[in-house]
């Protein structure tokens, strides 16, 4: 009987029965997901930018966050996007990620918590959520 309660509270409010990625904790101190419409479709913090529509986006691509670091603005000039790989990769080392991508050993990212695991049930999670 348990399931279908949550199940059924999730459909009262509005959420996917599966509302929540379990590594969605260790980002949602910086992030939300908010839907064009203004929906929060997943609560977080807003230090850093909106999540929805992340899978696919340019790097630095929320045109409505401001404070992206010097390190993410130069690894955009690549014209890099988040797809998976890129995704993963940034999880598990984000100043790696864009010293690797940009070719300069100098570069920080302004993100300091590396993703435990892999990162692709979040991504399609992510990206579920932004359809």
């Amino acid at each position: 009987m348990k399931p279908f309660f949550l199940i059924a509270a999730c459909l009262c409010l509005g959420l996917p029965a599966n509302a929540s990625d379990p590594q969605w904790p260790d980002c949602r101190t910086c992030h939300q997901v908010q839907a064009p419409d203004g929906t929060v479709l997943a609560r977080g913090g807003r230090a850093g930018p909106n999540l929805y529509g992340v899978a696919g986006r340019a790097l630095a691509g929320d045109a409505g966050f401001r404070l992206y670091s010097d390190g993410l603005l130069a690894a955009a000039q690549t014209g890099a996007r988040w797809t998976e790989d890129n995704f993963n990769a940034y999880l598990a080392g984000p100043d790696q990620f864009l010293q690797s991508l940009t070719g300069n050993d100098a570069i920080e990212s302004g993100m300091h918590v590396a993703l435990r695991g892999d990162g692709s049930a979040l991504y399609q999670w992510l990206q579920d959520l932004s359809k």
